[in-house]
């Protein structure tokens, strides 16, 4: 039985839930949260993009945002942790762009990983330690504790999945464009935010390029150039030594003007705002 989110859930960015087989939530949060759902007891069937999958306990199933779960059924004793993360969210805390890109694509390739008991119990206490720093809205810090340890989590679970990300190779035509894509982001983020850049590089056009996009993470080229370009942002930001003149003409901005309209847009604090919250960190 699906049971919908209350209004105070789905105004989070961060969700855990507890799931059964008279509770699933699955659906509500699908097209722009990354869905991570680790099971205790029981099992689990669905289909995820034609594919049929089974889930028993000490399984991870990791949902990349859009991706179309469907044809889910559970036995009696069902129960899992579920994690919600936005995809905004996930995105500005990338500890790291390079294993970003291959976390991501392994991830779309292994939707579940069987993990050892205690990989299992690392991944269900951080799952409660991202609850409670999103509930914790006493504190001065929150946004900040709920960052970090957003970034914690993120490099605990590339470390579970180290080995076989390692040994992942690309066979689908698009899914190698789409990586080539990313690479090239992540070279030129600083200087060329246009699509029409990167699709010259590749040797499509802008349209075909949306379209791979689209096809390998429900995300345009688009907002994957501005994700990245906000992680870098983030980085120089912090950097006390620079000005906000030097991390504007970093980014190659026509102005100073420029650059904090950008910076509002992606963070919505401007430059001064950011960096006082950093400060007080």
């Amino acid at each position: 039985m699906q049971e919908k989110l209350t209004e105070e859930e789905s105004s989070k960015e961060i969700i855990v839930l507890e799931l059964t087989a008279e509770r699933e939530v699955l659906a509500q949060h699908r097209q722009h949260y990354f869905t991570h759902i680790l099971c205790h007891s029981g099992k689990a069937r669905f289909r995820m993009d034609n594919q049929l999958y089974q889930i028993k306990p000490n399984d991870i199933v990791i949902s990349l945002p859009a991706i179309e779960i469907k044809d889910l059924e559970y036995s009696r004793n069902f129960k899992a942790t579920c994690l919600f993360v936005s995809f905004d969210l996930m995105s500005k805390n990338n500890p790291d762009i390079g294993w970003g890109i291959r976390g991501y694509l392994f991830s779309k390739e292994n939707p579940v990983v069987h993990l050892s008991d205690v990989d299992a119990q690392k991944c269900r206490f951080n799952f409660q330690l991202l609850q409670e720093k999103q509930d914790d809205k006493a504190h001065r810090f929150q946004e900040e504790l709920v960052n970090l340890q957003l970034q914690m989590f993120i490099m605990e679970m590339w470390n579970i999945f180290a080995k076989e990300i390692d040994k992942r190779s690309i066979t689908d035509q698009k899914g190698a464009l789409f990586e080539r894509f990313l690479q090239l982001v992540q070279e030129h983020c600083m200087e060329e935010r246009e699509v029409d850049f990167y699709a010259d590089k590749l040797c499509i056009t802008p349209k075909y390029l949306t379209e791979v996009c689209k096809k390998s993470s429900a995300k345009t080229a688009s907002e994957w150039i501005q994700n990245y370009t906000t992680q870098r942002l983030i980085i120089l930001l912090q950097n006390k030594q620079l000005s906000f003149t030097d991390i504007a003409d970093t980014l190659h901005f026509s102005s100073l003007s420029f650059f904090s309209h950008y910076v509002k847009k992606v963070l919505g604090v401007s430059p001064s705002e950011y960096r006082l919250r950093m400060a007080n960190l």
